[in-house]
């Protein structure tokens, strides 16, 4: 099975879940039952009205419509206990206890719909959040993410295109793009951007015009974290970094966090994985970069004290797929206890 055929049914079976949980009246305000010792972490990228979503060039999988976003801050502000995630790691590296209800909120990339349409909703709730940057991109100096020129191809009517290596490849439907950004996520990252601009050419297509402003300035940085908006690192290219020397790993988070401190005036002590890539290795660089911790996603994962790594706290992912009875049901126990018993049962049939 394909990784995204999967990431279909997983996504499919989620939502029938969800709705059973609602029509028994076991869903409620999405709580965990009002119980201590645990968070929940949400993980959301882009932030842009639905109309946009319409005729969206780029990457769908990655937004979460504009108003989804408000219902849902408006659900974490009234009923929830929203902590930085600064907070979070505190707490847990003290040995605290976090109360019921407790929710952190993380964005990746550092896309400029952060600032215009994801901010105004967690200022108007006084909620605080933390950006992920991927410093070599703030203010759109490379161009489109990798993602983002393949996700264009199709939007712009490309049927194929001959990738290096790979051969010509159709693009013509989401199915067709998605394996097609699997296999790329397997190179380095300078390789891949390399073959994704060749690529772009061979098919005619030159660069996006004014694609920095998919991006955050660094101003706009500055101003949202005067706001109480505080950012992290996501390394300089948003390489994978498993993929990438030892020599290059150290650089992009060396680098990233310097860039960060330098332009924000704050030192910078948390680390994103891009594309959740963590391995053993990859984390004790990670530490011995200097990072108090790190996060990563997982679909089901919540936060807890005991055990926990301080550098792969899972994450929640949050996007259009992600309706209010979804978001509900990933902010319960129940994908939790869900996944305990098919553990459980696993091991049983083992």
């Amino acid at each position: 099975m394909s990784p995204e055929t999967a990431n279909r049914l997983r996504t499919q079976g989620e939502r029938i879940l969800a709705w059973l949980f609602r029509l028994a009246g076991r869903l409620g305000d999405g709580a965990s039952g009002g119980r201590g010792g645990r968070a929940v972490l949400l993980a959301y990228h882009r932030v842009l009205p639905l109309e946009r979503l319409r005729a969206f060039p780029f990457l769908e999988d990655l937004v979460t419509p504009e108003e989804n976003f408000v219902e849902q801050m408006a659900l974490l502000a009234a009923r929830f206990r929203v902590l930085s995630l600064e907070e979070i790691f505190r707490t847990l590296r003290e040995g605290g206890r976090f109360g019921p209800r407790t929710i952190g909120v993380t964005f990746d990339d550092g896309y400029a719909d952060n600032h215009q349409f994801a901010w105004p909703a967690l200022r108007r709730h006084r909620l605080p959040a933390t950006v992920f940057l991927a410093t070599g991109h703030v203010g759109g100096a490379r161009g489109l993410f990798w993602w983002d020129e393949v996700s264009r191809w199709r939007s712009a009517g490309v049927k194929s295109v001959e990738v290096e290596g790979l051969g010509r490849r159709p693009v013509s439907t989401p199915h067709e793009r998605d394996r097609l950004l699997e296999e790329l996520k397997r190179l380095p990252v300078d390789d891949l951007n390399l073959r994704v601009r060749h690529a772009s050419a061979r098919a005619g297509l030159g660069p996006v015009a004014d694609a920095e402003k998919e991006f955050l300035s660094w101003d706009q940085v500055r101003e949202m974290q005067a706001d109480g908006i505080t950012f992290g690192s996501h390394t300089v290219s948003h390489c994978l970094l498993p993929r990438e020397s030892a020599e290059r790993r150290r650089a992009e988070l060396v680098d990233s966090r310097a860039i960060i401190a330098r332009e924000t005036g704050r030192p910078c002590t948390l680390f994103c994985y891009p594309n959740g890539a963590a391995t053993e290795t990859v984390s004790r660089e990670v530490r011995e970069a200097g990072f108090a911790g790190a996060v990563v996603t997982r679909a089901r994962d919540l936060v807890q004290e005991a055990g926990i790594d301080l550098y792969r706290l899972p994450r929640k992912l949050i996007n259009y797929r992600a309706g209010m009875t979804v978001f509900r049901f990933r902010l319960s126990h129940h994908p939790e206890r869900i996944k305990r018993l098919s553990e459980k049962g696993a091991g049983v049939a083992a």
